[in-house]
């Protein structure tokens, strides 16, 4: 090598040295190391000039027959391979297949609902009726003759049918009742196939939920000519399916900002016709650019709608809806709540417009989310204000950024639950949200790093996916302030919407838009082995002296009491433990005496709860 060529080596050698080490310590695996060699990421947290993801375009027919809970159907699925691999096989996934005998599950399932699994009757290949696919895992493999290449599109055809669970404990999903359904997991889905780790290969448990690419979906989904279904995506021919009075109700509550009673009580109680046809019918519908589908259907729900705002500057809206169950009272309050709900987090948090021109809180008997569906059970007699906000949160987080949830679950699950307090509070006018009680789990053998991939929990899972994220995120909301954290949100959701972001994606942008290296801050609370402890030590002539007995940085908040009556709160953010310190000072006011200090604001996770008073 000429020197001319080794002094340059070894300034890029050095540069890259420093560009690491601003990036400071953040421990990275091995394999994840490779996409930024490779450019598919890079270290200041953007997509790498690399970047790829691949995609599919869906065609789906599927019958439900009520007597038996058959779902009959066929599926044509147009796959685009955007990645520089030849691919030498298609996996789909068949979570529908965790009631297969001998599946993997991460909990017991009715016994009544475990059979043969998803019955296969046909796959198709480049339209020829192959043979060459196995079916293990709660996954489809396609080995394919001839590969499919870096730039090209492959047609696969799949015919199934399977039987939808009934027991009350199958996860996301519901046999409500004989005639009301809520299916999640119900068709053959390409897998992801991405840059980190090749083919997703870990099979679906009931426990780890989303990793699913962007795709393009039109499905027609037959029922008995009484029943109405609510999807994913926009519902194509109201028209030719519903009576005129209830088209023009539907129509109106698109553009309503009050409630529309679309199927109302007294419509149920007079027997109205809804549909033109009482026989059978064939609802279509079309949804792009969403990594699932989910759909419900009942013939006795109520259904309300109204129109929500959720773009202000361009004024761009999205129809709220609640479909129920007469007898859950909670729910007769649900449309506004979501309607609501949603222009709260397109202008407050996280203060990015809803991306999806529909919403429909379905009454099932879960809390799981899906695109532009959540499947929710009644909470009465609490507020649905809160699973509510968390369901529909997940547009943005796993749905919108394209979470791996399979690994990462923190990076969707810990959202919702920060949304649960602040986004419920705000939408409700006072302290109603959910407060995960991190502090009853922080340093035992239940509370791992959140960067310990969520496929490799067991019992630790929801501390590290929900309670020990939600508080992080809680400390770096106060840490940072409104305006700062929501530049560093819309931010990060500018780069990665409709990506696939992993976690040093997240933490590099959020200190790239932050304009700090924040890693300080990261390091504790995501990856390190520990647990928050804040303590009153003594107070002084100096003051109050707080001291930090964890080892997680923490806002500081509390209460002093002094002799002559008054009352006084302080607050410092977690930042003032940035240098390493252990300990601050609060000063106190000259002829001021301390009667009592408390450590006392709950939406600080404090572990030690007995060390957080002093009295005099």
């Amino acid at each position: 090598m000429s020197p001319k060529n080794l002094l340059f080596a070894c300034t890029a050698i050095c540069i890259w040295a420093t560009t690491s080490l601003s990036a400071q310590n953040l421990y990275m695996f091995r394999n994840i190391q490779k996409s930024y060699e490779n450019g598919t990421r890079a270290l200041d947290g953007h997509p790498g000039p690399k970047y790829w993801q691949n995609h599919a375009a869906y065609s789906i027919d599927v019958a439900i027959d009520l007597p038996t809970r058959e779902v009959r159907g066929s599926a044509a699925i147009r796959y685009f391979n955007e990645s520089p691999d030849t691919l030498k096989m298609i996996r789909l996934k068949l979570a529908h297949d965790l009631w297969r005998k001998n599946s993997q599950r991460a909990y017991e399932l009715a016994a009544s609902d475990i059979n043969d699994g998803v019955d296969i009757r046909q796959v198709r290949v480049r339209n020829a009726v192959v043979e060459n696919f196995r079916q293990t895992n709660t996954f489809l493999n396609i080995t394919l003759e001839q590969g499919l290449p870096p730039g090209q599109s492959i047609d696969l055809g799949v015919d199934w049918t399977h039987v939808a669970p009934a027991a009350r404990s199958a996860p996301r999903e519901c046999v409500c009742d004989s005639t009301t359904w809520f299916l999640a997991y119900w068709y053959p889905q390409v897998a992801v196939y991405d840059d980190l780790h090749g083919w997703a290969d870990m099979p679906y448990n009931g426990m780890q939920e989303m990793y699913n690419d962007f795709s393009d979906y039109e499905v027609r989904i037959t029922v008995p000519g009484n029943v109405m279904v609510w999807a994913t995506g926009i519902w194509q021919n109201p028209e030719a399916l519903l009576t005129p009075d209830f088209l023009n109700r539907y129509n109106t509550a698109l553009a309503s900002t009050e409630v529309i009673k679309i199927f109302a009580p007294e419509d149920y109680a007079r027997n109205t016709a809804f549909f033109k046809n009482r026989e059978k019918h064939t609802f279509v519908y079309k949804a792009a650019g969403v990594p699932d589908f989910a759909f419900g259907f009942s013939d006795h729900y109520l259904w309300d709608a109204r129109s929500a705002l959720v773009d202000p500057g361009t004024g761009r809206t999205a129809l709220a809806s609640a479909a129920y169950d007469p007898k859950s009272e909670d729910y007769y309050e649900v449309c506004q709540v979501a309607a609501k709900g949603l222009e709260v987090m397109s202008t407050f948090l996280p203060g990015y417009p809803y991306p999806y021109p529909r919403m429909t809180v379905f009454n099932g008997d879960d809390g799981m989310e899906f695109p532009m569906m959540c499947n929710d059970a009644s909470t009465h007699p609490r507020s649905p204000v809160t699973l509510t906000v968390h369901e529909m949160s997940h547009t943005y987080f796993p749905f919108m950024m394209g979470i791996n949830e399979q690994y990462y679950a923190w990076m969707d699950e810990g959202w919702a639950a920060f949304f649960d307090v602040l986004v419920s509070d705000s939408l409700a006018g006072k302290s109603l949200g959910r407060l995960r009680n991190y502090w009853d789990y922080a340093g035992t053998d239940m509370d791992m790093p959140p960067m310990t991939p969520s496929r490799q929990l067991g019992s630790g899972y929801r501390v590290a996916s929900y309670n020990r994220p939600q508080a992080a995120y809680l400390n770096l909301y106060q840490m940072l302030g409104y305006e700062r954290f929501h530049r560093c949100m819309v931010e990060y959701m500018d780069r990665w919407k409709g990506k696939h972001p992993q976690p040093h994606d997240f933490f590099y942008t959020w200190n790239d838009a932050a304009g700090e290296n924040l890693n300080w801050f990261w390091k504790p609370w995501f990856f390190d082995w520990g647990f928050p402890d804040l303590a009153v030590g003594r107070v002084d002539v100096d003051g109050i002296v707080i001291e930090n007995r964890g080892t997680m940085p923490m806002t500081v908040s509390g209460s002093i009491e002094f002799s002559d009556g008054t009352t006084e709160r302080f607050l410092r953010t977690a930042e003032v433990w940035k240098p390493g310190n252990v300990s601050i000072t609060i000063p106190v006011a000259a002829g001021k005496t301390v009667k009592r200090v408390a450590l006392d604001d709950p939406h600080v996770s404090d572990t030690v709860r007995e060390n957080n008073f002093w009295e005099r």
